[in-house]
């Protein structure tokens, strides 16, 4: 992408920066000669880690939490591009401590927003969403005016932080979009951690040759993007809030057109692993079945329309990437 020249000598703060998604994105702004300042709390639950950021010189990493101003206000000073890409993801974890994924989804973006508004406003900030916040779908495929009835406390609180940073668009004029994300996957992504997402099971499972389960008969749709796609889609956003080709405070879904089943998933992972591994149907645990969302398929003709984005890596392709960077950096597992 041709315009990502345009972030060389930019100053660029990425929240989460040491996860999954935010260090690919670091990664692919250190080589596009961005100045970027990494911002990460490391909470143990998530997937955060140093060494996900091995090999990047010239990076500034702040330990620490987006909630607190005494860090955040330095980490923002100067900050021409904002990656917010923080939060807790595990659906699970948000329906066994409530409170908990309220403090990291809600009300820390919200001390995070007083930050930026107080101190960094002129800022652009591409937030990351997720499709969770539409609950289960009422139509295919789900387009950005699609109802936002969650089917669980993260979809809720997601949906809440999202709302928060439309209204300090709004309001107090802070220059944000919100990327409703699709299931994403792709090296650096935690193995070893569960409530992660389904792929990293399904990844791990099949690196060491073990059962995929499936839970039902399988037939649930999903679509799987590649992370070097999304972070190409970030790029692009935060470049278009930037000289205003987007409107602030607008929201975009980013997935992929390949829509598979869960079932067809496990198995294309476990033919191109190689390892021996199989998918297998189980039971539905009644904790997981009563939040599913059942089938999606996402409507990605806005990022088309708007980011000139669509992704360019197929699921096949994808998966053959990912274990490769497995296979070469075993300490994931």
């Amino acid at each position: 992408m041709g315009s990502v020249s345009r972030f060389e000598g930019r100053n660029v703060l990425v929240t989460g920066g040491l996860g999954f998604i935010g260090s690919n994105l670091s990664h692919a702004l250190v080589h596009a000669g961005a100045n970027v300042t990494v911002l990460d709390e490391l909470v143990v639950q998530h997937g955060g880690d140093r060494r996900n950021l091995a090999g990047l010189d010239g990076v500034r990493l702040v330990i620490g939490d987006i909630a607190d101003p005494s860090v955040a206000v330095e980490a923002v000073r100067g900050a021409d591009f904002i990656f917010n890409v923080a939060g807790q993801v595990s659906h699970h974890e948000s329906m066994t401590d409530p409170l908990r994924d309220a403090r990291l989804n809600v009300t820390a973006h919200l001390e995070f927003l007083e930050t930026i508004r107080r101190h960094r406003p002129e800022a652009c900030m591409v937030h990351t969403s997720t499709r969770q916040v539409y609950g289960l779908a009422q139509y295919f495929p789900v387009d950005e005016r699609h109802p936002t009835i969650p089917r669980d406390i993260n979809g809720a609180n997601k949906l809440a932080c999202e709302s928060y940073h439309r209204l300090y668009a709004t309001v107090h004029s802070v220059r944000t979009v919100s990327l409703r994300l699709s299931n994403i996957f792709g090296p650096r992504q935690c193995l070893s951690k569960p409530g992660l997402g389904f792929m990293p099971v399904f990844l791990a499972r099949a690196l060491r040759g073990e059962v995929l389960q499936v839970f039902g008969d399988g037939s649930q749709t999903r679509d799987c993007l590649f992370v070097d796609d999304l972070v190409t889609a970030m790029l692009e956003a935060a470049l278009r809030l930037d000289d205003g080709r987007l409107d602030s405070g607008d929201v975009v879904n980013i997935g992929h057109d390949q829509v598979l089943s869960l079932k067809l998933i496990a198995e294309r992972i476990c033919a191109i692993a190689g390892t021996g591994s199989r998918a297998e149907m189980v039971p539905w645990p009644p904790h997981l079945d009563r939040i599913d969302i059942g089938a999606f398929q996402g409507d990605y003709r806005k990022a088309k329309h708007l980011l000139d984005w669509e992704p360019t890596t197929s699921f096949e392709a994808a998966v053959q990437k990912t274990l490769d960077f497995y296979g070469a950096n075993t300490w994931y597992l």
